[in-house]
């Protein structure tokens, strides 16, 4: 019977030729838009790797001001800043960050390492970080007292990172160096991978480098720029309860400390919302003219399949004539399509298995690949099966003496 239907398709070659085109283009289309939902899908299920609720985010934008003259007095400022909001009994801890999490900005680092070159995310954090957060330590221990006065500057990275420079060996204690070979780091922690783009972005690789702040020396010129740098943010950790109104209150405090400056305080959660819709807006609106062009592909597919069975009136009435059963012949449009599919599909699948090749689709897993690919083909599959049941109906209600029309 299978042999038989492919005869029948490839002696129709010309007429199913249209057919075969409109399920490969669709299929590509489903392929390209599928691709990005399932992976959103997949990365959305790794862990975060720290916890946002109850905590707040301050953006500090400091007034005018000479960098080298008033270094060390910026620096007292934000030290007051992060002691002050420490006396409300609603906050639980603070901490102050480089680039807040759910930001826009990020800041990257270069360097070589065993003959290899990486370029982890970085940012600059006080020691109560892993308290805000809720850091998770995988290995090793956060940035504490133990680290003041320490030749080499402690970092923490994440399990991504660790894997790329040491493989499945122990980071705690490493040295990186970097390019400028002025400043070593010295790996004391290794956390779950770090996610502060949200859980529909993949892990990166990710250092805390110590800010040690609260360790300020009194002269200014004694500063060292790679451990102790200006505090644009603050990552405030509540106790759960703690209301919109204590926003208003803290802010209070904070510009009768320093009033030249200002702070935009927001939750994290609203942070991460505004990024989540940030990066799904561009992907709705491609899915929503995907699901526009699969119903005008339906819509086609079924004229063509409609008109198909109109031309082939005669055959049908003959086979009819012959014998064979509404069943039969209902079977048979739909084998047929089943089997123009199953051709346009292995066509689009061996197109599409060489995208990566081409460099497109290449920050998907080998198993997004394949997931995707399926569905595609299920979704493809599904659509000409249904746009193929009406069309199949009308044939098969076709009477034997529809034929004699033709002689």
């Amino acid at each position: 019977m299978i042999k038989q239907l492919f005869k029948i398709v490839w002696n129709r070659k010309r007429a199913n030729f249209l057919i075969m085109l409109e399920v490969f283009i669709s299929f590509l289309v489903v392929f390209s838009v599928m691709a990005f939902g399932v992976y959103f899908v997949d990365i959305y299920t790794y862990p975060l790797g720290f916890n946002y609720q109850d905590v707040w985010s301050v953006k500090i934008s400091r007034g005018a001001y000479n960098a080298d003259e008033d270094k060390a007095k910026q620096l007292e400022i934000a030290k007051q800043l992060m002691q002050s909001a420490k006396d409300f009994p609603e906050v639980e801890s603070i901490a102050g960050i480089s680039t807040n999490v759910f930001d826009n900005s990020e800041s990257m680092s270069s360097f070589n390492y065993a003959g290899k070159k990486h370029q982890p995310s970085v940012n600059f954090v006080t020691d109560d970080l892993v308290k805000v957060l809720d850091l998770k330590l995988l290995e090793g221990r956060w940035f504490s007292k133990e680290d003041d006065g320490e030749t080499t500057t402690p970092v923490v990275i994440n399990q991504k990172l660790s894997q790329e420079l040491f493989a499945n060996e122990s980071a705690i204690g490493k040295i990186i160096d970097m390019e400028s070979k002025t400043t070593l780091y010295k790996v004391v922690g290794v956390v779950l991978d770090f996610r502060d783009d949200t859980e529909l972005v993949a892990p990166k690789s990710y250092m805390f480098i110590r800010n040690a702040v609260n360790n300020m020396p009194a002269d200014s010129s004694k500063i060292d720029p790679m451990r102790i740098r200006f505090v644009n943010n603050f990552a405030i950790k509540l106790r759960p309860g703690t209301t919109a109104a204590f926003e208003e209150k803290l802010a209070r405090n904070f510009l009768s400390i320093a009033k030249d400056w200002s702070f935009n305080i927001q939750t994290l959660e609203d942070l991460r919302n505004k990024k989540i819709k940030s990066i799904l807006s561009p992907v709705l609106a491609v899915a929503i003219v995907a699901v526009f062009l699969m119903i005008m592909v339906a819509l086609g597919l079924s004229g063509v399949l409609w008109q198909n069975v109109t031309q082939r009136i005669k055959e049908i009435g003959l086979r009819r004539a012959n014998g064979a059963t509404r069943g039969k012949i209902y079977y048979q449009i739909l084998g047929e399509l089943l089997v123009i599919t199953s051709i346009a599909l292995t066509a689009g699948t061996i197109i599409v298995i060489q995208f990566p090749l081409l460099g497109f689709f290449d920050f998907v897993t080998a198993k997004v690949y394949v997931i995707t690919i399926l569905l595609s083909c299920g979704i493809i599959a599904l659509l000409t099966l249904i746009c193929g049941l009406y069309p199949s109906s009308l044939a098969a209600r076709i009477p034997p003496a529809e034929a004699l029309h033709y002689e």
